[in-house]
């Protein structure tokens, strides 16, 4: 079935994320970064309740109430965190596992088996099938450094490294992230005017939520690597068409930064009609896998 035809050029706002999966209930890993249509640099944004730090049911809430932006806003919204697990190279997504076979049942699943864990942490599910994960140097006996079907093209292409949801070794792993970026997409489910890129066919609605790599973003503003320097993320943001004046504090963090980009980027590229209509993006892999936004 073909998804139905996107008004691909009337956003009117664009927010990168960039997401964590660590424990606690305030994250210095979860930056929020909001940019209008224009020219305008993105700009961070704080929680509403004040705090420093934003947790992740406090960005649950503040993407389903609309994020402040008004009636007539359309906002489309990247988060820098996997919304699925491998299924198409085994047809399932853990192998010896009585696990729902699409990526709804999938969020509901993850939910379940997390409901002790706070603040939408994913710990419970990495618990219940330890076996299929690599921990620290505990190796589940069904481990397998599995790809989704996005992921192993990001990483052909050239457009950054991907690692495996079931590394959990290092810094560089997705895996607790993207169980927690689960649990809040079983929630935004459930949100009438959210739409859920490219799991929902009718994304005519006030907000349109997708996954994006934020790595890949980077390279298509001419960096390479983590934004040490202020200096590097203006030149980014000019080479995405962000011309006015980048406020975001004299203590920029790789996530800060992160979001900024992401936020600039999707305004660049949003009505790009090839990204929405992705070759490799099946029927299958659109029920069960989900996609990258921007990667072809």
């Amino acid at each position: 079935m073909e998804q139905a035809e996107l008004s691909y050029s009337n956003f009117t706002h664009f927010v990168g994320i960039d997401w964590t999966g660590a424990k606690g209930r305030a994250h210095a890993g979860l930056a929020i970064a909001l940019c209008a249509v224009g020219e305008g640099a993105p700009k961070l944004i704080s929680p509403p309740s004040g705090k420093r730090r934003w947790s992740r049911e406090e960005c649950a809430a503040w993407i389903s109430a609309g994020m402040g932006l008004g009636e007539g806003a359309r906002a489309l919204v990247g988060l820098d965190s996997s919304f699925g697990m491998p299924f198409a190279d085994e047809e399932t997504y853990l192998p010896g596992a009585p696990l729902p076979a699409d990526v709804r049942g999938l969020w509901a699943h993850v939910d379940t088996l997390c409901a002790g864990d706070a603040d939408l942490y994913g710990g419970g599910f990495v618990d219940a099938h330890a076996e299929h994960y690599l921990r620290g140097d505990i190796k589940g006996a069904r481990y397998s450094r599995r790809m989704r079907v996005a992921e192993r093209l990001a990483v052909d292409s050239g457009a950054g490294p991907c690692e495996s949801v079931f590394h959990l070794v290092g810094p560089s792993q997705v895996g607790l992230s993207g169980l927690s970026t689960m649990r809040m997409l079983h929630r935004l489910n459930q949100v009438p005017h959210v739409a859920l890129w490219p799991f929902d066919e009718d994304l005519e609605k006030p907000v349109v939520v997708v996954e994006i790599y934020a790595a890949a973003f980077a390279a298509l503003a001419g960096h390479k690597g983590k934004f040490r320097r202020r200096e590097d993320l203006k030149s980014a943001l000019l080479r995405l068409g962000a011309t006015g004046p980048l406020r975001v504090g004299g203590d920029m963090s790789d996530h800060a930064a992160d979001a900024v980009i992401t936020a600039a980027a999707l305004r660049n590229i949003h009505d790009v009609r090839k990204y929405w209509n992705p070759a490799g993006l099946s029927t299958m892999v659109r029920r069960t896998e989900g996609w990258v936004f921007g990667v072809e």
